[in-house]
């Protein structure tokens, strides 16, 4: 049997079905202008019950228009603003927006949130954009700090002290490596001012490695002015750096600060002993090579002798190690301990063994 013969009926049941809705729609359509006309301008159940028989004959758009219609003539019939997506409200009927916002939520970025909520949100965006703006406003100002004009830099330096204590950190820390005293001096006392932990790095390093011996005095006094505890540690450890400027400025440091906890660190280096250490051994031997005998190997009509090389040592082998080490500071440093130790103690004392003395006598009646 022809297979389109076969397919031809279920062809024409789908183009029945096809033309059927179109001629119920179209029917559908001619059916709501005709109630539509009969009804009343005022008639707000007639427009309503219209409405409903739209939706049900998936007449959505002629729906919509009979709902609008119910509310101008009833402007609080619930079922038509519900239909419409609208809520009420304290008293007055809100959709979308201005439903959310009426509900006492905001809007954040394409979301809905609470007061508290965007409270929070709306702080992190300020924050950051005034971080941005600071930044900016820093960078900006720290080019003009190079300007070999003063007044620049005196310009330069009240813009940066203008902004906002939590953002002024970094402008002022980068100040202080810039290569004009004016500005590091600024930048210091800026730094002092701020109060702040994160402050003291840049500070240490400007009181130790500084050339400019009143910025250096300025920075330990910003560190001593301080809340941070445990100020005297960094320049403790820097009594025991390889370089004598470094050791020699922490040394004042420690008798500006006013901190008894340094006078224990500051004898110990007035004197600097050692234990024993590790044994080594010390060689010296000379080497003499002789030749000690000969391979002899016959290859067809010659003989090939190699050398055998012998060596002879002759010499001595120590065994070494050092029972204690023991060394001096030098006489600036001298002077500048005694002075720091005379600051912190009021004592007076020329010796090491002397200060070691009283420091021992002193520990003894507490």
């Amino acid at each position: 049997m022809n297979r389109s013969i076969l397919l031809l009926p279920a062809a024409l049941v789908l183009l029945a079905g096809l033309f059927g809705a179109v001629i119920a729609g179209e029917s559908e359509e001619k059916t709501y202008d005709q109630r539509a006309a009969a009804l009343k301008l005022d008639d707000a159940d007639g427009h309503y019950r219209l409405a409903l028989w739209c939706e049900g004959n998936d007449l959505k758009a002629y729906a919509l228009r009979e709902y609008r219609i119910v509310v101008t003539i009833e402007p609080d019939h619930r079922a038509a603003r519900r239909a419409l997506g609208y809520e009420r409200i304290r008293g007055r009927w809100v959709k979308g927006k201005d439903a959310m916002r009426a509900k006492g939520f905001m809007e954040h970025e394409g979301a809905w949130v609470t007061p508290e909520e965007y409270a929070l949100l709306a702080k992190d965006q300020i924050r950051a954009q005034r971080a941005r703006e600071a930044r900016q406003v820093g960078n900006e100002a720290l080019k003009q700090a190079w300007s070999n004009d003063p007044a620049v830099r005196s310009r330069a330096m009240a813009t940066i002290e203008r902004i906002d204590a939590e953002y002024r950190l970094r402008p002022l820390s980068i100040a202080a490596r810039i290569n004009r005293p004016d500005v590091r001096m600024r930048a210091v006392k800026g730094l002092g001012a701020l109060n702040d932990s994160e402050a003291l790095p840049p500070l240490y390093k400007r009181s130790i490695f500084d050339s400019d011996e009143t910025i250096r005095a300025a920075a330990v006094d910003a560190i001593r002015q301080t809340d941070a505890e445990g100020k005297i540690g960094p320049f403790v450890k820097a009594l025991n750096s390889a370089f004598a400027p470094v050791r020699l400025h922490s040394v004042k440091a420690l008798g500006a600060l006013g901190d008894a906890a340094a006078v224990g660190p500051l004898i110990a280096r007035y004197q600097i002993a050692g234990g024993s250490g590790q044994s080594v051994y010390f060689s010296q031997t000379n080497n003499m090579a002789f030749v000690q005998d000969f391979d002899v190997e016959v290859a067809q009509t010659a003989f090939i002798a190699d050398p055998v090389i012998g060596v002879i040592q002759d010499g001595v082998v120590l065994n070494f190690r050092a029972l204690a080490t023991s060394g001096y500071v030098d006489v600036y440093e001298k002077v500048a301990i005694n002075e720091a130790l005379h600051k912190l103690t009021g004592q007076e004392h020329e010796k090491a063994r002397d200060w070691a003395k009283w420091y021992r006598e002193s520990k003894a009646k507490q």
